[in-house]
């Protein structure tokens, strides 16, 4: 069976998981999977340049706002706030990437993480019209509004696999063009790249807006969905738990950010009862993936079949010499 095939039935059993299963739960479960993935993936777009960023969870707040404010208060249409709240999350980011992709390494961290934490303050601050620590609640579902309140969350689910597979498309394709090439050699060596007339800044750039862009998707998609956003919510530990989906699935490819946001997602789920041991749960496996996986879940797999497939190829000569 062939990698497009195996993403066809995917897409397929995806499609039909509703019909199947028609517990709330369990929907609620695949619709948070389902933004956690546009999560990692966006925060995997920034990766393929050699960037962690700590701040994928203010862009996601403004993304959130963004619909809160155009739907609650301007009666905007879901339908027109989504690409408008992605757009205001990849304008804002303009200014903040020019700013500290001007250096590296931890310093990068930090600038990220202080950006996050700026966002929240900000929007904590001011009451109106942003709700303060309280936040914004009641916000309208999208439309028409009888779907998407007489139906349970079927159509959310719906609507987020739309916006997963999308946002999955477009990456991957991204990835692999010749953009996608420029940003994994700028990742080998930026100063290589940079030598040979790459405008590695500008890459880099790029591909932070980007990043930026689909966050501000993943939070619109919230907003509507869950109905309440709050500071309490888009906090540097959201950010940190896209970093390790990313770093337990894998840099190897995009199949890695989505492996690792399903399983940590349902990893979650299970620690919800137990609350107070999630955060330990999550730096136990982020540990354990450095120490025995430090190229992630997909990166393991693919060294695990190239063994295989080293090793079948060293016995048929070996059989041909016996016969």
């Amino acid at each position: 069976m062939t990698s497009r095939t195996g993403i066809v039935l995917g897409i397929v059993l995806l499609a039909l998981l509703p019909v199947v299963i028609r517990d709330e739960y369990f929907l609620h479960v695949m619709v948070m999977i389902e933004i956690n993935v546009v999560m990692a993936v966006s925060l995997w777009l920034l990766g393929i340049t050699g960037l962690i960023s700590f701040g994928q969870a203010g862009f996601m707040f403004i993304g959130a706002m963004t619909t809160a404010l155009l739907m609650k208060l301007g009666g905007w249409s879901f339908w027109v706030s989504l690409p408008l709240s992605a757009i205001m999350a990849a304008v804002v980011s303009a200014p903040v990437g020019r700013l500290s992709l001007r250096v590296k390494g931890v310093y990068f961290f930090l600038i990220t993480l202080a950006f996050g934490e700026v966002v929240r303050g900000v929007f904590a601050y001011f009451e109106h019209p942003f709700g303060g620590w309280y936040g914004i609640r009641d916000i309208p579902p999208p439309s028409p509004a009888a779907i998407f309140t007489g139906m349970g969350k079927m159509p959310f689910y719906y609507l987020g696999l739309m916006l997963m597979l999308v946002t999955c498309a477009v990456i991957y394709r991204i990835s692999r063009s010749w953009f996608g090439s420029v940003l994994w050699n700028i990742r080998e060596s930026d100063v290589l790249a940079g030598s040979i007339g790459v405008d590695v800044p500008g890459f880099k750039l790029v591909a932070f807006i980007g990043s930026a862009f689909f966050s501000g998707l993943a939070g619109s998609f919230y907003a509507t969905y869950i109905g309440y956003i709050s500071p309490l919510v888009f906090t540097f530990e959201y950010s940190t738990n896209t970093l390790i989906f990313v770093v337990v699935g894998g840099f190897a490819n995009i199949g890695g950010p989505i492996v690792g946001a399903v399983l940590l997602t349902l990893v979650s789920e299970g620690f919800r009862s137990i609350g107070k041991y999630q955060s330990m749960a999550f730096g136990l496996i982020l540990v354990a993936s450095v120490l025995l996986m430090p190229t992630g879940l997909i990166g393991a797999a693919q060294g695990w079949r190239e063994r295989s497939q080293r090793r079948r190829r060293a016995v048929v000569p070996a059989a041909d010499r016996q016969g």
